[in-house]
């Protein structure tokens, strides 16, 4: 079977481009973003299978500093591993794949973690971490139309059949200037994932996401059934 190298290869690509961006580099120092890819401070992060392959992509905004367990274990920014199986989610930095979980349990009822792991890709639209103590509200909007337009825009296009989830208002701020149609829901992660209102914008957001899907709960043969999508690009977003 081909290696991620080859069924990844345009990810893995727009993000080499990234490590390779000086100004994208020169923004994010200005902007106090930590820049040092030795100490897992690269482009994070895309996990899921290949893109033709999404059926769901869920984007997040920039992931918070990486912790201390994260140190120990530093991985790469491209990966196709399962998203629940083998993951300890009792941890700083996995906790939240269980409300991706939650909300994927809306769209397929039945083997949940296995549809998961076929159909679901996911990244911070961000791939960079923060420094410790910042937020969104810290950085510039030069850095993030910059961003949006060399990088958030190229990799969206590389997922024509899926269908997009916003989790969180960062990320659903990052989408709205493309005009397109997107599903969004509470962020998966504190403090919003704590709210009352989170575990509804989850049932809500699956259950639009398996409409759409065209996902039945059973077929005859006993696997839940995924009719085709219909494939969609991405305007351009001027900067």
């Amino acid at each position: 079977m081909p290696g991620i190298e080859s069924t990844h290869a345009n990810v893995i690509d727009l993000q080499q481009r990234m490590l390779a961006d000086s100004e994208f580099r020169e923004l994010c120092l200005a902007n106090k973003l930590p820049w040092d890819p030795s100490a897992g401070y690269e482009p994070r992060w895309y996990n899921g299978p290949e893109p033709s392959k999404v059926r769901l992509l869920f984007l997040m905004a920039e992931p918070g500093p990486i912790t201390s367990t994260e140190a120990l274990n530093l991985r790469p920014a491209v990966t196709a591993d399962p998203w629940i199986h083998g993951v300890d989610l009792s941890l700083q930095e996995t906790y939240w794949l269980g409300n991706l979980r939650q909300l994927c349990r809306h769209i397929w009822p039945d083997d949940t973690e296995a549809q998961m792991d076929s159909h679901v890709g996911g990244s911070c639209t961000f791939w960079m971490s923060l420094r410790h103590g910042s937020t969104t509200d810290s950085i510039r909007s030069p850095i993030l139309r910059y961003f949006r337009k060399i990088y958030l825009e190229p990799f969206m296009n590389l997922f024509p059949n899926a269908v997009i989830l916003a989790a969180g208002a960062k990320a659903r701020d990052r989408l709205k200037p493309f005009g397109i149609e997107f599903i969004e829901c509470s962020a998966f992660t504190r403090p919003e994932s704590n709210k009352p209102r989170a575990r509804d914008s989850w049932r809500q957001a699956g259950e639009q996401a398996r409409s759409l899907l065209g996902i039945e709960s059973r077929c005859q043969g006993g696997s839940p059934l995924l009719l085709p999508s219909t494939s969609r690009s991405f305007p351009s977003v001027d900067t």
